[in-house]
């Protein structure tokens, strides 16, 4: 990594790449040079940093101060220049930096240099985004347990489930998005989730013409699709995962669009290969919700990539020129948003391989009806 940048020392500061570089978990920052890292923490994760990353010093900064590990670094005559990650550290974290080490070292920003040694993940990191998202499907399979829908339309997970699961009942036109919501995000920490990797999305109606729609004390109504956008985190590692369904029978131009989206995202799972561009991947499912006359109405891109962070690069958009690698773990999730009708939107993670794609989600896609 130092050659690679031309740094002599990194000085790492997102709570993302210190994990990914040293096991560390609490907050401070993380010195590496060629041969030696420390992790520069307070008192309360003192102990835990010790037990996490192993072969690293652990600096104490309650006692000595908080830059004082990174200028007896840079006083190293070796030490000529120093990496920064400049898309992660505020401006007045820099100048503290800047002004405490610009005498003894040169400063030099990272980009996306470190960022990009994650994109590409092992069999461990794809082992727990895999259980982060069968935490996913469980979850939702209670849910739709609750909400009426027969273990055996879930799928094999909603048969598994079925077993375990004893429903607390709730009407789908007496419950608000809210609760909804609230119920979905305990299924995720009573299943393993340690915590959400973002904010529950439960949009119905005119809402879900919203991609980001914020839960509301709205009642849902018979003749609306309800989307549930939902995720949680698996040691460290996020899920991400995005299911339609409807409330009662819905029109005829909503169940168009549903279908419209499904079809979208099987023409990209079924094509997705490794080297292709994002952009490319993109098109798959873009040219088709094109083609039925919906393209000004998908605004976002077809996918992102996840790990330790819920929205990571390389992603499948149009502007993407990044050639996709096995081992990436990615988004596909197509959607059509009309105002004032509604909105669809399904999503899988999937992860790249030698000769396509392993999909990691395995909730059903049929339209159920609540």
């Amino acid at each position: 990594m130092l050659s690679k940048t031309k740094t002599d020392l990194l000085l790492i500061t997102d709570e993302a790449n210190m994990r990914y570089l040293s096991g560390f978990t609490g907050e401070g920052y993380l010195l590496l040079t060629g041969d030696k890292g420390v992790v520069v923490t307070d008192s309360r994760y003192t102990v835990a940093a010790k037990e996490e990353c192993p072969g690293f010093d652990v600096y104490e900064w309650n006692k000595k101060g908080y830059y004082r590990a990174a200028m007896d670094a840079v006083k190293d005559p070796a030490v000529k220049t120093v990496g920064y990650e400049d898309m992660y550290l505020t401006v007045v974290g820099f100048r503290a930096f800047e002004k405490k080490l610009q005498r003894y070292a040169k400063l030099k920003p990272l980009g996306k240099s470190v960022d990009e040694l994650r994109q590409v993940k092992d069999d461990r990191e794809i082992s727990l985004v895999r259980e982060a998202e069968a935490i996913g499907d469980r979850a939702f399979a209670r849910l739709m347990l609750d909400m009426g829908v027969p273990a055996s339309k879930l799928g094999e997970v909603g048969m598994y489930v079925g077993e375990y699961h004893i429903p607390t009942p709730i009407s789908a036109t007496k419950v608000t998005e809210k609760q909804v919501a609230a119920r979905l995000e305990y299924y995720l920490k009573d299943e393993g989730g340690e915590k959400l990797s973002f904010d529950t999305i439960a949009a119905s109606g005119l809402n879900g013409a919203k991609p980001h729609a914020v839960p509301e004390n709205k009642l849902l109504k018979k003749g609306e699709l309800l989307t549930l956008d939902f995720g949680c985190i698996y040691k460290g590692y996020c899920s991400d995962m995005t299911r339609t369904v409807a409330v009662g029978t819905p029109s005829d131009e909503l169940i168009k669009i549903y279908n419209i989206v499904k079809k979208a995202q099987e023409k990209a799972l079924m094509n997705i290969r490794p080297g292709m561009t994002g952009m490319e991947i993109d098109a798959l499912a873009r040219d088709y919700i094109k083609e039925q006359g919906y393209g000004e109405y998908f605004g976002h891109s077809l996918g992102h990539s996840v790990g330790l962070k819920i929205h990571e690069t390389p992603g499948f958009s149009h502007k993407e020129k990044t050639v996709i690698k096995p081992g990436m773990i990615v988004s596909v999730e197509p959607g059509i948003y009309v105002p004032g009708l509604g909105g669809v939107r399904i999503e899988d993670l999937v992860v790249i391989t030698d000769s396509g794609i392993d999909n990691l989600a395995a909730s059903t896609k049929n339209l159920l009806m609540l």
